[in-house]
């Protein structure tokens, strides 16, 4: 594809004869209906007959992506309105305001011109309050940049809901959409990483910019559809790994190549400008510094079936090679990286063999399940040829392992023996021999923990258990992690392997609770969200696999999501209030986003997955969840954002403005028709920010608190 192609496809569509108006000519389109915000209909126009190969159409509809953008932009937000104090909050809470009458009475355009009004005011006010910066370094002005170019991207996001735009002015809507999804990957993970270390200090910023570069790359960078134009005659519908820049895709190899540049290089880049003075003074911080080059590059390569390097214009078969070669040599970089930054830095005191048997048994250990890992997923292991090789290895890494850890030559037979059966599994798929696994490896993990954590008096703060207590819980934790594999691959009770999923989930707050809130240098936060998205994966998973029923798996997956409470404010009363918010909001986005079988089933639960006797109910009980919450999760929020103490009518105006965001589903999927409901919605957020802003005398309500952290 070249320039000139494209080129050729704008002309088609600005000029009398392409576009909406050579769809008008062909007649079988209908006349779309007047609206101003979205109410676009994406099947009201088709494209037409005897056109030449390749032509692409724009079409009416609604803008089809905007779940993937709250997901960056929302949070961003957010945080400028804390940041810019009560100028940026007003601004904002009387331009949505202006902009919901005008909208209301019906007057498209002067609702788009408020939308940018409120824009720009809020850039200024941003802008006077980032004064200070400059006294700090000049150079912050990329961030005041940054934030700038987010609120642009907010106002971008908001006028590609208007359809009448579309019929007037289609080819500044393509390039509006374009923009976007040009700007939205680059400046919300600056936002999201500068509050994160507002919050938690620089030491881990590469890691958090890392991240949100990583959600945005997924989200915006793999290749997307255009949700205005008509996907041409004899084009595949699916997206692969080799594409071209005229299959309907908002965005173009330049813009996807510097993105996934970007992405690849930044955080390395970041690591090396704030630790350039000792960047490699230990084998630590190289670590760091290999992971960072190392981890970017491994994601992009993992997501090459989806398309994320479709702009190099390789075939198939040479993605496929470059993803096992390069994929090889950057896991073989991470496993080694990991092993210096988190077996030698985290737990040396558990490795009992002297140097260098310790590197060597450990390393040993490490790359033999890293070789049995990339052999499972290359699809070497496939043929029952291949059991003694695995075998061999298996039983090679559990040996090192055992050796590492110190244990006598007694507890050597069953690493080997746990090793044999589970090969035996792996190959025949019988209970028997995974029971036996499950028995050999539960000696080694229990020998490991009575040596190492048994002997220590040790009490806990968070829940009144002393350490033996924790490390039975623990136990039983091990006993269900090893067991439940099996039983779902072999054994069809749903109702069984469900109830102890809930059981395991349960096991695993509790140890989180109680090591988290203890000790944070142990047991960091990124463990406790790395669980939480093992935990959530897993529940929607075997939901989908009908290996669990629907109540087991929400309940799991409350469980999970209910532990990231922990982070806001590590105290025991943060999982209740957690637990509580997550199992009275969850149910209304069930069957939309979490638990769902297919296409048809989603848009059932958009139609009748939800009564209005129900809805209020939901409505009611999440309202009265965030109240009598308000002490706890929403005053972490809070604090964790302006750093001070908030008043009484604060945290109820943030629990007002929760509460909108968080029952939008019910407008959004149960009840689109509803104009009463937005009406409510609206009025709610409305009164939401004018408490936050007015801030009244309701300390009065400061006695109705059944939860708080003082």
């Amino acid at each position: 594809t070249s320039s000139r192609e494209r080129d050729s496809e704008a002309s088609r569509m600005s000029s009398p004869a392409g576009g909406a108006v050579a769809r008008r000519r062909a007649g079988p389109a209908k006349e779309p209906k007047d609206s101003s915000v979205g109410d676009g209909d994406p099947t009201a126009y088709e494209p037409p007959e005897n056109v030449p190969t390749g032509t692409i159409f724009f079409r009416y509809n609604k803008f089809q992506h905007n779940g993937r953008m709250a997901v960056m932009l929302l949070p961003c937000m957010g945080i400028l309105m804390i940041f810019g104090g009560k100028a940026t909050m007003g601004t904002l809470v009387a331009g949505a305001m202006v902009t919901y009458m005008l909208d209301f009475y019906g007057w498209p355009e002067g609702t788009l011109i408020s939308v940018w009004v409120s824009a720009v005011a809020a850039m200024s006010t941003l802008f006077l309050a980032s004064m200070h910066l400059f006294s700090v370094s000049f150079f912050n002005i990329a961030l005041i940049y940054n934030q700038l170019i987010l609120v642009a991207s907010i106002a971008l996001w908001a006028s590609l809901q208007f359809t009448s735009l579309q019929r007037q002015h289609p080819r500044m809507v393509l390039v509006m959409e374009r923009l976007l999804f040009a700007v939205v990957p680059a400046t919300p993970p600056v936002i999201l990483t500068w509050a994160s270390v507002a919050v938690y200090g620089m030491g881990a910023a590469p890691y958090f910019l890392m991240l949100f570069l990583g959600v945005s790359f997924v989200l915006y960078v793999l290749p997307v559809r255009s949700s205005f134009r008509v996907l041409g005659k004899g084009r595949s519908n699916k997206l692969t790994s080799a594409m071209d820049e005229l299959d309907e895709l908002v965005m173009g190899r330049f813009e996807s190549a510097v993105h996934t540049v970007c992405f690849g290089m930044l955080p390395s880049l970041l690591k090396m400008a704030i630790h350039h003075t000792h960047l490699l003074a230990s084998r630590t911080d190289l670590a760091d510094v290999l992971l960072l080059y190392s981890i970017p590059p491994l994601v992009i390569l993992a997501l090459a079936h989806k398309g994320s390097i479709w702009w190099l214009g390789l075939p198939a078969n040479q993605v496929t090679l470059l993803r096992k070669v390069a994929g090889t040599l950057f896991i073989l970089v991470v496993v080694g990286s990991l092993e210096i930054r988190v077996i030698f830095h985290s737990f040396s005191q558990y490795i009992r063999l002297i140097y260098p048997w310790n590197y060597i048994a450990i390393t040993s250990g490490v790359y033999l399940l890293a070789a049995i890992l990339m052999a499972h997923f290359y699809g070497y292991l496939e043929s029952p040829r291949a059991a003694t090789g695995l075998t061999a290895l298996a039983a090679g890494a559990s040996l090192c392992v055992c050796l590492a850890l110190g244990m006598p030559w007694y507890m050597l037979p069953f690493g080997a023996g746990g090793s044999l059966f589970c090969v035996r599994f792996y190959y025949h798929r019988r209970l028997y021999d995974y029971v036996a696994f499950v028995i050999t490896a539960s000696m080694v993990i229990f020998w490991f923990i009575v040596k190492s954590f048994m002997f220590l008096d040790f009490e806990f703060d968070p829940l009144p258990m002393s350490l033996k207590h924790v490390s039975l819980v623990l136990m039983a934790v091990v006993l269900g992690s090893l067991l439940l594999p099996g039983l779902i691959a072999s054994v069809k009770w749903p109702g069984v392997v469900g109830g102890l999923l809930c059981v395991h989930a349960v096991g695993v707050c509790v140890i989180e609770l109680q090591l988290h809130c203890q000790f944070k240098g142990i047991y960091p936060m990124y463990l406790v969200i790395f669980t939480s998205c093992v935990g959530l994966f897993l529940a929607r998973h075997l939901y989908m696999e009908g290996k669990v029923k629907r109540l087991p798996a929400w309940l799991m997956g409350a469980l999970y999501f209910s532990k990231l409470g922990l982070l806001l404010h590590p105290t025991p009363l943060a999982l209740p209030s957690s637990l509580a918010l997550v199992l009275t909001i969850s149910p209304i986005y069930l069957g939309v986003a979490f638990l769902t079988q297919g296409k048809g089933e989603t848009e059932a639960a958009r139609a009748a997955g939800m009564t209005k006797l129900r809805a209020i109910g939901h409505m009611l009980s999440s309202a009265l969840a965030l109240f009598f919450t308000r002490h706890t999760v929403v005053s972490a929020l809070v604090v964790m954002m302006i750093h001070s103490s908030p008043t009484e009518s604060f945290l109820v105006g943030s629990a007002v403005v929760l509460w909108t965001g968080a029952n939008w589903g019910l407008c959004s999927y149960h009840f689109p028709q509803s104009a009463k409901l937005r009406r409510a919605f609206a009025v709610a957020l409305c009164v939401g920010g004018a408490l936050m802003l007015v801030q009244p005398d309701m300390r009065w309500l400061t006695k109705i608190s059944i939860i708080r952290y003082y």
